[in-house]
C-alpha cells in the first residue's frame, strides 16, 4: 500500500462538506482517504472515497494541497497527504458509510475539537488564497 491518502474539499452555498469519524460522530472531516494498491493515485483515491463516504460523483477536481506527515514513517516514507478542490461535481450528499455527512462552515471545520484541525487549518487557508472569489461562511 502507498504511503499517500487524498481529501476532497467540496463548497457549495459557502459550506464545505464534511464527514464525521466512523468512531466519534462529533468530529468531523473531510471526505476521503488511503490509496488502495500500488495503482491508485491520491487524486482517485479522494474521487472514490468522497463517492464511498458521500454519494457526490466528483467529476473535475484540482489538487490545492499536500501535507506530509513526517511523524508517520511507513517502509521508509513518510505519508503523504493531498487536498483537491472539486471544481465540477454532481449529487446530494447521503450517509453512505458509518459516518455522518453534512455542510459546515468552515469555522466548524477548523475548530480544535474536529479531525484533524491543522490540516483543516491549511486547506482553508490555502481554498480561500486560491480562489478569494468563492466566499466561505
Amino acid at each position: 500500500m502507498k504511503n499517500e491518502a487524498g481529501v476532497m474539499f467540496i463548497v457549495k452555498d459557502g459550506l464545505i462538506l464534511a464527514v464525521s469519524r466512523k468512531n466519534d460522530k462529533t468530529k468531523y472531516g473531510l471526505p476521503g482517504g488511503k490509496c488502495s494498491g500500488k495503482v491508485e493515485t491520491p487524486k482517485e483515491a479522494a474521487i472514490r472515497e468522497t463517492f464511498e463516504e458521500t454519494g457526490i460523483i466528483v467529476k473535475s477536481c484540482i489538487q490545492i494541497y499536500k501535507r506530509t506527515e513526517s511523524n508517520k514513517i511507513i517502509d521508509g516514507l513518510p505519508f503523504q497527504a493531498y487536498c483537491f478542490y472539486a471544481t465540477e461535481w454532481e449529487g446530494n450528499p447521503t450517509k453512505k458509510e458509518d459516518g455522518e455527512v453534512k455542510w459546515i462552515t468552515a469555522d466548524e471545520l477548523t475548530s480544535s475539537n474536529q479531525a484533524f484541525p491543522e490540516y483543516n487549518i491549511n486547506a482553508v487557508y490555502i481554498f480561500k488564497r486560491l480562489y478569494p472569489e468563492i466566499a466561505l461562511k
